[in-house]
Order: C-alpha cells, then sequence, then structure tokens
C-alpha cells in the first residue's frame, strides 16, 4: 500500500480520522481504517481519536479503552458513527458483520489487529483452525483489502499508508425513499387485494426492508375502517426476535398509544406478535397477515408450510448478507411459489438508507467476505463434466474460490461469512464438477474420527464432547460404539449443484467421487446431517445412505429436526442395523420424543428406517376391512390401521399424510378437517376408509 497521500494539512491518524468522518458525513460513505501492531499500542491509538469512542460500537472479548464489548443480537436495528473490532482476541466473523451494518454514513471502523506480517499466523492459533499453518483467510484479506479504495493502514512500524477519498457529492438521505414506498403500498395489496397472492421483498443490508415491515403495519392498523381489509392479527416470524425488533420499533414510534413487550405489540384491537418458525409452524390462530423476516435464513420446507397454510404472507429477505443465503432461497423458493401460487408478486429494495450508493466500506466488506458471490452459469451446454477434488492451493484462484462459495450459499440456508474462513483454513476436502473454468456443482466434505480409545470411551459415557466430529461423536453415543469415533470418516457438510444443472446425476457423480476417495485411505463410513424433509431424504437414501439418527429438538433457527445418514464403507460397521433401530425406537417415542412430526417426514423417516414388507398380517387387513364397511368404529380399528402404516411403504400414496396424522400421530379429527379443507369428522374418516380399501386392494 502508498503512503498516504492527500490534504497536505494531515500529519496524524486523528487528522486522518476527522477528515473521512467529515467527508463521510457529507457523502454518505462509510471507511476502514486498519490499526495494526501490538495491543497495548493499538489501545494507545484509540485513545488519540478524540470522539471515536463517542456513540462507538465495540466488537471484542474484553472491555477496550473502557469501552464494554456489545453482542450482535442485541445491536441488530441500532446505529452507531464508530466501530471498533479488536482481531487480536475476537475471531467470530459473522459478528464484524453484523456490527458493519450498524455503522452509519460516515461511520468509520477500525480494525484492529497484530502487525500484519503476524496477523495470519495469529488468527490461526485463535481461532482453532489449523493452528499449525497460517490462516490463508488473513493472507487474502490483507491481499485484497490493502487494494480497496477507501481503505487506509496505521502500522506502529511504518506509519500511515492509502489514498484519502476524493469529495464525492452531497448526499441526502430522504426516507421513505421510492423502494420502501413502492414496498409499502405492496404490503398493503396483500391485505386489501386477492388472496394467495404472496409478495416477496429482496434486499442488501441496510436497505430497510425490516422498518417497512413496521411502517407498512401501522398505516394498516392506523386504516381499519377504510383500508378495504381486515388487518388486526398479524404474526410475524424470523430466526430470531432480535432480526424483528426495528419493524417493532418503527411501528411503536408511529403508534405512540401502542402496548409493546417481548415480541407483543398491541394497538386498541390490533396486535402483532412474534412467534419463532416451530412456534408459528405449530399455532392455530387465524391471522389476518404473516409476515417472514429473513426467509433465507429458514429451510424452504418450513417456508412452504407458511405459505400453504396462510392465505395473506410477506416473505422478506436479505439477499447478500451475513443472516443467510438470500440467492439460494431466491433460486429453492421460487420454484414453490410458481407452481403453488403463481400470481406471487416481488418487490427489491435496491436504495441503502444507511449510507449511500456506492460506499466504500460495502464495496470492501463484499470483496472480503465473499457477501456478493454467485456461480458462474457455463456459456455452453455441459457434454464432458470433469469432477475432481480441488487443493488449497487452487482456493487462491479468487474467480475459483468465488464459484465455489457462491454454490456452497445457494445449498443450505445457514451458510456465513465465517463458513468462507473454514473453508479457507480447514481441512476439508472438496470435490468439484465442472465444465472448463465453470463450476456446476460443489461437495464439502469434513474429516471425523480418529479418536484415542479412552477418549472416545469419555465422548460414549456423556463426558466429553470435543469440538468438531459432529456425526461420529453423535453415533458413538447413541450407540455405545467407539469405532464411529476410533475409527476415521468423512462428513458430507455440503453438497450443491448450479440450478440449471439438477436432477443430471451431477449429485451422485460427486458422492461417488468422495466414497473413492474414503475408501482410497481405509475411511470406515461416509455420513450426513442436515435438517430432515422429505425430499432431501429421498435424495440421500437413492446414494444408498442410510437414516441413524433423528434429533430430538427441532432446530431453533430451520423448525425441523436434524437426520443424520450412513453408508458403510467397512464390513465392521452395520448401518442396516441402526436403522431398523431408528424405525423402532422411533415408534415407540412419537407422543414423548416427536409429539410435533410432521406426517410427511414420518412417512419418509419409517420408510426408509424400516423394511416395509407386503406379509401383512390377514388379521389386521380384515378389521380394516371390517372399519370400512361400518362394523367396526375408528377406536376398535385403530391399531391395525397403525400396523398398515408401518408395514407398508406409502410415500407414493395418496392421502397417506392425512392417514398418519391421525392414525400415528393422533391429531384432532377437528384440526385435521380444518388443515385438509373437510367437513368436519365424518369426511375425514370418510377418507381414512377410501385411503384403506385402495391400500388393501394392493395387498390382497
Amino acid at each position: 500500500m502508498p503512503p498516504i497521500v492527500g490534504s497536505d494539512s494531515i500529519s496524524s491518524v486523528a487528522d486522518i480520522y476527522a477528515q473521512l468522518q467529515q467527508q463521510g458525513r457529507s457523502s454518505g460513505h462509510r471507511y476502514l481504517i486498519f490499526v495494526s501492531g501490538t495491543e497495548s499500542w493499538c489501545e494507545t491509538q484509540l485513545l488519540s481519536l478524540p470522539g471515536a469512542l463517542d456513540k462507538c460500537l465495540l466488537v471484542a472479548n474484553q472491555v477496550l479503552c473502557g469501552v464494554a464489548p456489545s453482542h450482535s443480537e442485541n445491536t441488530l436495528g441500532s446505529e452507531f458513527s464508530s466501530l471498533i473490532v479488536n482481531a487480536h482476541n475476537h475471531q467470530k466473523l459473522n459478528e464484524w458483520l453484523a456490527a458493519a451494518g450498524c455503522l452509519t454514513s460516515g461511520g468509520i471502523l477500525l480494525l484492529l489487529c497484530p502487525p500484519f506480517s503476524q496477523w495470519p499466523m495469529h488468527f490461526a492459533a485463535q481461532s482453532g483452525q489449523r493452528s499449525n499453518l497460517p490462516s490463508s483467510f488473513i493472507r487474502r484479506l490483507l491481499s485484497i483489502a490493502t487494494r480497496c479504495n477507501g481503505v487506509l493502514c496505521l502500522e506502529q512500524s511504518t506509519g500511515l499508508s492509502g489514498d484519502i477519498p476524493n469529495m464525492a457529492a452531497p448526499w441526502q438521505q430522504k426516507l421513505p425513499t421510492a423502494d420502501q414506498q413502492a414496498a409499502l403500498a405492496a404490503i398493503k395489496r396483500v391485505v386489501t387485494g386477492r388472496a394467495k397472492r404472496p409478495l416477496v421483498i429482496r434486499s442488501d443490508r441496510g436497505r430497510g426492508k425490516t422498518s417497512v415491515l413496521g411502517l407498512a403495519l401501522a398505516d394498516l392498523f392506523l386504516s381499519q375502517n377504510n383500508s378495504g381489509g381486515i388487518c388486526r392479527r398479524v404474526l410475524i416470524t424470523a430466526p430470531s426476535l432480535s432480526a424483528v425488533e426495528g419493524a417493532f420499533a418503527h411501528l411503536s414510534a408511529a403508534l405512540p398509544a401502542a402496548r409493546w413487550e417481548d415480541g407483543n405489540l398491541v394497538f386498541e384491537s390490533c396486535n402483532l406478535r412474534y412467534l419463532p418458525i416451530d412456534a408459528a409452524l405449530q399455532s392455530r390462530q387465524l391471522w389476518d397477515l404473516v409476515l417472514v423476516d429473513e426467509a433465507a435464513a429458514l429451510p424452504v420446507a418450513a417456508l412452504r408450510l407458511l405459505l400453504l397454510r396462510y392465505p395473506r404472507i410477506v416473505f422478506s429477505s436479505t439477499v447478500h448478507g451475513y443472516e443467510g443465503s438470500g440467492r439460494g432461497f431466491d433460486i429453492r423458493f421460487r420454484e414453490i411459489l410458481d407452481e403453488e401460487r403463481p400470481q406471487w408478486r416481488r418487490q427489491t429494495l435496491k436504495e441503502p438508507i444507511r449510507w449511500s450508493v456506492g460506499d466504500p466500506l460495502e464495496q470492501t466488506l463484499n470483496q472480503l467476505f465473499l457477501l456478493d458471490a454467485e456461480p458462474r452459469s457455463p456459456e455452453y451446454e455441459p457434454e464432458g463434466v470433469d469432477v475432481r477434488l480441488v487443493s488449497g492451493d487452487e482456493l487462491r484462484n479468487d474467480d475459483l474460490l468465488r464459484q465455489i462459495f457462491g454454490l456452497l450459499v445457494q445449498a443450505h440456508y445457514q451458510t456465513t461469512p465465517q463458513d468462507l474462513q473454514y473453508l479457507l483454513d480447514g481441512d476439508a476436502v472438496i470435490i468439484i464438477a465442472c465444465v472448463g473454468a465453470c463450476v456446476l456443482g460443489v461437495c464439502q466434505l469434513l474429516p471425523e474420527g480418529g479418536f484415542p480409545e479412552r477418549l472416545a470411551v469419555e465422548v460414549v459415557n456423556g463426558r466429553r464432547r470435543p469440538p468438531g466430529h459432529l456425526a461420529a461423536q453423535r453415533l458413538a453415543n447413541s450407540t455405545a460404539k467407539t469405532a464411529y469415533l476410533t475409527s476415521q470418516s468423512l462428513r458430507i457438510n455440503r453438497i450443491a449443484v448450479m440450478a440449471g444443472s439438477r436432477r443430471k446425476g451431477l449429485g451422485r457423480a460427486m458422492l461417488n467421487a468422495a466414497e473413492g476417495y474414503a475408501r482410497g485411505r481405509n475411511l470406515a463410513y461416509l455420513s450426513s446431517s442436515f435438517a430432515a424433509d422429505a425430499q432431501l431424504i429421498e435424495f440421500w437414501l437413492a446414494q444408498d445412505f442410510s437414516p441413524a439418527y433423528l434429533g430430538s429438538r427441532r432446530d431453533s433457527a430451520s423448525g425441523l429436526y436434524s437426520l443424520i445418514v450412513v453408508k458403510a464403507l467397512s464390513p465392521t460397521l452395520d448401518v442396516l442395523q441402526l436403522a431398523q433401530r431408528l424405525h423402532n425406537d422411533l415408534l415407540l417415542s412419537l407422543t414423548s420424543v416427536y409429539p410435533t412430526i410432521s406426517a410427511e417426514l414420518l412417512i419418509s423417516l419409517l420408510a426408509a428406517s424400516g423394511r416395509p414388507s407386503r406379509n401383512v398380517p390377514y388379521s389386521a387387513i380384515s378389521t380394516v376391512q371390517r372399519y370400512c364397511t361400518g362394523a367396526l368404529t375408528f377406536e376398535q380399528a385403530a391399531a391395525s390401521m397403525a400396523r398398515l402404516c408401518i408395514t407398508v411403504d406409502m410415500r407414493t400414496l395418496v392421502g397417506a399424510e392425512l392417514v398418519f396424522a391421525r392414525v400415528l400421530l393422533g391429531h384432532d379429527w377437528l384440526v385435521l378437517a380444518e388443515r385438509f379443507e373437510l367437513a368436519g369428522r365424518a369426511e375425514v374418516e370418510s377418507c381414512l376408509k377410501q385411503f384403506f380399501q385402495y391400500l388393501i386392494s394392493t395387498l390382497v
């Protein structure tokens, strides 16, 4: 980086700081200053910056210059004029990015770090990722950052360097922006227009999409008599309550008489209620409007259930950001919208509200953390696809890295910038499917196992839980077999195929390559862990993986149970035994452990983990036949119906979800009638009888 250039009057970092703030407040821009040296020296430099500690957000593990660190979940929606990140002791990159979104125009990000020559090794040692090697992530960060516009460096050994950006044209913030006004009108149309026309709001960070939700509700609550639609009971859901605090704050500010506490706001006869995604899926309240914020951070399966249940719904999604993978949401959820609600609408917020267009800090962070990474479509129809391993050295190619990370973002709803660091610094095995220089698929595998016997015994007995090794530890603990930990294995952490190249065998080809790699190193098994939904289970079954373990708690973000699947590569491991055990345990623990499991998931799990047979006891068939003819009541035939459900593969049978929901899960008759749009118990029973009459005709 060249020596500092700019105004002749600049002689210190204090002058630099003051000029950048002055320029930023005029232009609406924000800037980044690296303060590189020993931790005590960096603290001394902060004390020389008047105003830097005022209205300051500190991301650190301990108090610095008298300022207490803040937690990102407590600052979302807040505004600060300066941000200090102490990289000497804080390695959580997602919190860096979350905090950066709180910086307003004229804001300065002061990133305190060890001397540049030492930082890669220091970061590796602190983060625990291959601590014997320098951090490739930090090396890349420094290489790119020192060439970015609006980035300056203050180094203990060399002093100030970098270019002070030229003064930009004055920026005047006008709220609401034209984009926000259009979004406000679109939200109101969801309430006042025809039902089953959902709205999807997309934006990058800092565009005010969450505040728009609150502002729209304020107008709707105030105009109940002439709005053209009823909107008194509104549900809002998101990965966390903190993610939607901005909506509550704007609604409360517009309605001073409102009462707001703990995710519940009441104004006259109107109510806005926050529920986490799992509670939202279970809610039986008749909501006039449902708002889903940060939808990209929630699984598509959960979003689909909300879409089908509520006729007036708005989805809000961050396209690029630490909250989740907005591009993956775009691609995966759009297919469902097109199929289920073809009249859905889209609204995009492009203009930032906390800073101006062309903000140097936003551009720099996008480059450093690949927040805008997207895969690249091939220029020609693929003929020969090359499936191969990618070495760590190859990831230094930023074009290849950007394509790989872009696909990983699409693959998983919770991919974050921290995953970029794991990708560069971790020991993952990366397999890609490509055509020329275009990456069509990525498979990321993490090594697990290799524990000494003594440590494995401690894990089995529940006394130790070392970091990582997710599947190996869970399998060893649940089965009391140390072999899952003492042997070595690979866990498929992510697998992604570009949208236009799916269902063409690329996923299978990459898993075959992974299996070949594992067998060549005498590994014992392959595994994967994911938020379970029926479609994903079918994919893994088709690759000869067996379900082995179902988590007992729903994931806080996805609202789904986690499932571990396994493929044995060693004859000493009996994964079919694991599957059969899961089948038996699941049947005996439905009411005590999985009372809210979905019927669709249960159908897939039982078919996948059991061994469906056509040798159904005649007594069960006879009893169910008598129920179908009216000779027996439901209660008299329930046990026999349950026996048919668990011995026959019902995945392809129409109506199986209703049957499982009543017969195995015991859902209330009236709840089922409402859900499946039937006229009470009598019609539900009619559907049961029609289903079992058809099923029996295929068995006898």
